[in-house]
């Protein structure tokens, strides 16, 4: 069921070979938050740890004061319920796990899900743009690129080029939270839709089997 599941994930999200390790510790996070959905607790609380860790990547890193990853990671890892397990030398092993449990406790409870589905193209829309915006400022947030924009303002005193470089790194630092937050909202939904369908088949499964 798993690689199903994964099947789903990949189609539904970024259509690639391999996730990176940001696809992979959001769509943990998403599991976590459907796990302890399913056991009526609150499904929220580790989403400003998260951001802490995905703003602690290289990718983002240097916009937010340079956050140690291992750091954020480990507080994280922390704050995890004590019976789910990240091991971030095999974060997808840890997502396999966690997808066989939730959809196993989801299935147990044997009522259909009233989940939908989820406004997927406008989603992925919001996310997609907003990553492609952040990675092209950031691309071209470089000491050249700033430079060569002041001396065609007949400008290049350093203390403009250091308002400058300010103001260009505070919109490539809103476009990463954007970019961010959109993704999670993204994955977490697709997340928990996901083990809403894959719990409703089983239960199908075995209620016709015991009709059979």
């Amino acid at each position: 069921m798993r690689e199903k599941f994964f099947e789903d994930i990949n189609r539904r999200l970024i259509m690639c070979e391999k996730l990176g390790q940001e696809e992979e510790l959001i769509i943990f996070d998403g599991l976590v938050k459907k796990y302890k959905k399913i056991l009526k607790e609150q499904g929220e609380g580790n989403n400003e740890l998260l951001l802490k860790v995905i703003k602690s990547l290289p990718k983002y890193s240097k916009y937010f004061e340079n956050s140690d990853f291992n750091k954020c990671l480990k507080d994280y890892k922390e704050s995890l319920p004590t019976e789910v397990t990240l091991d971030e030398n095999n974060v997808m092993e840890s997502i396999g796990n966690l997808i066989d449990r939730a959809i196993f406790m989801q299935a147990e409870l044997g009522k259909f899900s009233k989940n939908s589905g989820i406004n997927v193209i406008n989603d992925k829309t919001n996310y997609t743009n907003n990553i492609a915006d952040f990675e092209f400022a950031s691309e071209k947030f470089t000491p050249e690129f700033i430079k060569e924009s002041i001396s065609k303002m007949g400008n290049d005193s350093p203390e403009m080029v250091e308002l400058y470089t300010k103001k260009y790194e505070y919109l490539c630092k809103n476009l990463a939270e954007s970019a961010i937050n959109d993704k999670i909202d993204y994955y977490t939904r697709t997340v928990d839709y996901l083990v809403d369908f894959y719990s409703d088949n089983e239960i199908a499964r075995k209620e016709e089997k015991t009709l059979a």
